[in-house]
């Protein structure tokens, strides 16, 4: 039996019931965190949390048990019986249920909070090998930087890119690559690492700026800019990042092979030091 978090109280997940009133529901209102179960510890909830507060306030959300998230995930993998299974948990924060209309409930709600784990192991030789993403034009709003609920057109991206046989569908908004429909982006040009900096335009991702850090202890020279996408046919190699991939290679952008068309000797480098930092985690 699948146990979920909902409104303060662990239940059975079949039992949980939402309001057709909710905001999450009729607006899209609200917002969502990811964190990584590594089979003893999560990895860097604190910049999860950080990140997730930062989105509550930006939508001017108060939810007062923000700091619980940790102990709810902690609890949502023991009932579900995942200590020893690689997981996924997932937050959901809402403004609440009121009558339909544009502006906040006044006087404030309650919002509903709602979450869930499950196993999740990601096809590792998959990864490895690298993968293909489609290039597209910016379809989203003008505040990426919010981990909001309204996905809409992440998912009509990256259903399109799927329809192509690739994992990822990479955004371009005024000549500049952005970042993906789920991931942060990272170009290799001249042994110089390139991603865009952190904006409005992009979501700040933990796995990016872990990853980020890595490069810098490693001695790897790191831009932080807007890539032009009429230089992308300069670059030896790209990845994306993510709390679902970590580090993956991409060895074809739109139809043409990036580099020699198979992982990069900076993007391995990255993926071997992330699986060291957290196989010494998991000591």
């Amino acid at each position: 039996m699948e146990i979920a978090f909902f409104n303060g109280n662990f239940l059975p997940k079949d039992e949980v019931k939402i309001s057709p009133d909710d905001r999450g529901f009729l607006f899209a209102d609200g917002i969502y965190e990811v964190v990584r179960w590594y089979e003893g510890f999560f990895y860097d909830m604190e910049g999860h949390v950080s990140r997730m507060k930062r989105s509550l306030k930006e939508i001017r959300l108060e939810w007062t048990e923000a700091d619980s998230f940790p102990s709810v995930a902690k609890e949502l993998i023991d009932k579900n019986n995942l200590n020893e299974k690689p997981s996924l948990v997932y937050l959901q924060v809402t403004r609440g249920a009121a009558k339909r209309t544009h502006a906040f409930p006044f006087p404030p709600i309650l919002p509903t909070v709602y979450a869930f784990a499950w196993s999740f192991r990601p096809d590792p030789e998959m990864i490895g090998k690298g993968i293909r993403v489609i290039i597209t034009k910016e379809p989203r709003w003008n505040r990426c930087d919010i981990k909001s609920v309204s996905l809409l057109p992440n998912i009509m991206s990256f259903q399109q890119a799927v329809e192509k046989g690739c994992l990822e569908s990479v955004f371009v908004r005024d000549g500049f690559v952005t970042e993906c429909a789920h991931s942060n982006i990272f170009f290799v040009s001249g042994d110089i690492v390139y991603t865009h900096p952190e904006s409005e335009n992009i979501l700040s991702g933990i796995t990016r700026k872990n990853v980020l850090r890595l490069a810098r202890e490693e001695g790897i020279t790191v831009s932080e800019i807007p890539f032009p996408e009429n230089r992308l046919n300069e670059i030896s190699e790209a990845f994306i990042t993510n709390t679902s991939f970590e580090v993956a290679p991409v060895i074809q952008l739109g139809d043409k092979s990036v580099g020699k068309g198979i992982p990069g000797p900076i993007t391995n480098l990255l993926r071997i030091k992330l699986h060291e930092e957290l196989a010494t985690m998991k000591r």
